[in-house]
Parts: structure tokens; sequence; C-alpha cells
């Protein structure tokens, strides 16, 4: 299936690391020893994150611009400013809080600065690529659920071991366009 937005994941301490590419042989390993302590190998449900692309060294940010076309809902973009409080997302799921996310496990990710969900919808195009639109929705439903990938046969979410996020209606895998930037309001920030 063509990747449309996608991105693959990595967390790690507090944030997780995105990557995306044509394909999932993309992703780079990273060794989890020296780096994570123990008993906090894992991303659970009520983590919060930040989501980095790593071939650009860039973080999923909701600037809190509004898309002009498409569904007009908050702009999902990626951007360099690793402190912006924009960056940090809640991982939402069924699961207790302080579960482990398991591999295939279903999950919301919630902007905490606006509270805005990770939200995707087939009937609408990004504004550059044209690639299917992924924005932030101030409401609930299913196009805010994403399914957790993970390479390798993992069981669960690792930190700094990369995952994929599947968007659960469409089937789209969250992505990171380096070459496709926007102009103002939102100069650098990358599709």
């Amino acid at each position: 299936m063509k990747l449309a937005f996608a991105f693959a994941l990595l967390a790690c301490c507090s944030h997780a690391s995105l990557f995306g590419g044509s394909s999932k042989s993309a992703a780079r390993d990273q060794p989890l020893d020296d780096v994570v302590e123990e008993g906090w190998e894992h991303v659970t449900s009520g983590s919060t994150i930040k989501l980095s692309h790593v071939k650009s060294d860039t973080r999923l940010v909701l600037p809190q611009v509004s898309y002009g076309t498409g569904s007009q809902q908050q702009a999902v973009t990626a951007h360099s400013d690793a402190s912006s409080t924009k960056n940090f997302w809640l991982v939402e799921s069924e699961t207790p809080r302080g579960t482990p996310i398991s591999c295939g496990e279903k999950v919301r990710l919630v902007n905490s600065d606006s509270s805005h969900n990770l939200h995707s919808h087939s009937n609408h195009k990004s504004p550059i690529s044209g690639a299917q639109e992924v924005s932030g929705f101030d409401g609930r439903d299913s196009g805010d659920l994403w399914t957790v990938e993970c390479l390798k046969d993992k069981v669960a979410w690792r930190r700094l071991e990369p995952v994929y996020l599947k968007h659960v209606e469409t089937g789209w895998y969250l992505q990171s366009l380096p070459s496709k930037k926007y102009g103002q309001p939102i100069v650098g920030h990358q599709e």
C-alpha cells in the first residue's frame, strides 16, 4: 500500500523518534543499553512522548495553524524545534495506565499542548504533496486510531526501537516528507 504522511517511530526517554520512508527496511536499529533505565524500556498507556523523524531530525508537531484547504482542521507537521511544547503527545489505549503498548495495539495520540488527536481521513489530501492529510482533531472518532506495528517480531513497543503507526481506517502509514516544506505561516515545517 502507498505510504501517505507516514512515519516510523523510535521511542526514547520522554520522546519517540520517527523516521519515514517508502519501506520498512529504512528503519535503523538503535541499542537500548545504557540509555533507558531498567523498568522504563516500554512506551506505556499514559506515556507522554515526542515523535521525531530520524532522517531529517524533526519532531511531529501540532503548530496550531489550520489547513486552508481539505478538512480545515489543525495542521500536523514535522519541525526541527526539539524544545517546543507542541511536540508532546500523550499515548492513550484501552489498556490501564502504565501498561506497555503491545505490538498490534490501537492507540490514540493526543497533543499535550492542544488536546487535539492525531487524526486522518481518506477524503482530504495534504496541501503540498497531495498525499492523505493528517490533522489535529479536537473531537474524538475512529479517525484518531493508529495501530502500532513493531519490527523484528517484538511483543511490545520498546523505547529506542522503531515502530510504524498505521492509520486504522485507511491503512496508510504516518510519514514525513522532508522535501515538502511549508511557507507562511509555518516556514520550515515539513509535511
